[in-house]
């Protein structure tokens, strides 16, 4: 709300006294317009981010989807072009017969979501008779 009133009435002075706005004001304006739109929308307990999509580990028999951030990129793979599978320090590398590799980034989870991410692609990996490298 502070933002509003700061960009508002830093206009209001410029036209009050009768002088021309200068490009760089009206950039300010935007700016603090925009950045308490933001603040007062999470005021209210909404969050801005979730407006870009949510974070999530999706890993079933079928399929592989991870997005580690709601501003990262899904990545995705299905278990039956998957060949092998090596894990190096926090990057899983699953290879595919012709095609590249599917790299999964995972440096920004915590270290318990990594090793129970690493179980399950074992498990997985075991069950469909896929090559795994720890």
């Amino acid at each position: 709300m502070g933002s509003w009133i700061i960009a508002i009435s830093w206009v209001g002075v410029y036209a009050f006294e009768n002088h021309e706005i200068p490009p760089f004001v009206w950039i300010y304006f935007v700016f603090f317009i925009f950045s308490g739109t933001i603040h007062t929308y999470e005021g209210f307990g909404y969050s801005v981010s979730k407006l870009f999509g949510k974070a999530f580990i999706l890993i079933d028999s079928d399929v592989i989807r991870i997005k580690t951030g709601v501003y990262d990129k899904e990545q995705s793979i299905f278990w039956n072009e998957v060949v092998s599978v090596h894990y190096k320090a926090g990057i899983f590398e699953m290879r595919r017969n012709d095609e590249p590799s599917v790299v999964f980034k995972l440096s920004g989870l915590e270290y318990s979501v990594i090793q129970q991410i690493k179980e399950v692609i074992n498990l997985i990996s075991v069950e469909k008779g896929i090559v795994v490298a720890f």
